[in-house]
């Protein structure tokens, strides 16, 4: 086995899941066995903050409002989806408006210290007009709502994770368009290797 004489770090928006991310850096360590990838999950503020402070080579992130900071390459637009109880919508609707959603609560996914950032997210860039409450997790998130109490918001890449019976999954739109979520790698300058990294992001997706 090649000792590992670099490294190369890795902060992503947790809430993006790392399926891609780590077969990426499977694939990754088989061309350069030299480097160590090393993956690290944050909040969305927290991976900027790593990629400012020199922790992170690379932030993956979504798009939210102009960051002139970092240099971007977009990785992809991942349609936006809610997640409702089975039997909400009739069988064979595949997408839904977000203001038919209005009455519901939508349930954001987020620790007390990301509830702004998440709030953000949903009220002003999405626009979701839905009364908001706080889940810790997915998980906590996905039990409130197969109980039959509101929605909440995932990307179709994450929510193709779920395995629950009870909830349904509906693309998103606002007046006809979906919603998509941008996914950003955000640098401080263009390196080969992160570069590289990349490239391969992109053709997992």
């Amino acid at each position: 086995m090649k000792n590992k004489t670099q490294q190369l770090k890795i902060a992503y928006f947790n809430q993006l899941g790392r399926k891609e991310l780590d077969q990426t850096a499977q694939q990754f360590s088989q061309k350069y066995p030299e480097v160590e990838v090393k993956l690290i999950a944050a909040s969305h503020d927290d991976a900027f903050s790593m990629l400012n402070k020199d922790q992170a080579d690379l932030a993956i992130n979504d798009l939210r409002d102009d960051n002139n900071a970092f240099k971007q390459v977009e990785i992809t637009q991942a349609g936006v989806m809610a997640i409702l109880p089975k039997g909400a919508y009739p069988n064979g609707l595949q997408m839904i408006e977000k203001d038919k959603l209005a009455d519901l609560t939508c349930f954001i996914v987020a620790k007390p210290e990301e509830e702004v950032a998440e709030l953000h997210l949903f009220k002003d860039l999405y626009q979701i007009n839905s009364p908001f409450i706080a889940a810790n997790s997915v998980e906590e998130a996905a039990l409130l709502v197969a109980a039959g109490s509101g929605y909440f918001i995932m990307n179709e890449n994450t929510a193709n994770l779920i395995s629950n019976d009870s909830l349904q999954r509906f693309f998103l739109l606002n007046h006809g368009q979906l919603l998509r979520q941008k996914i950003i790698a955000f640098s401080k300058s263009a390196q080969s290797l992160s570069s590289d990294f990349i490239k391969f992001l992109q053709a997992e997706y």
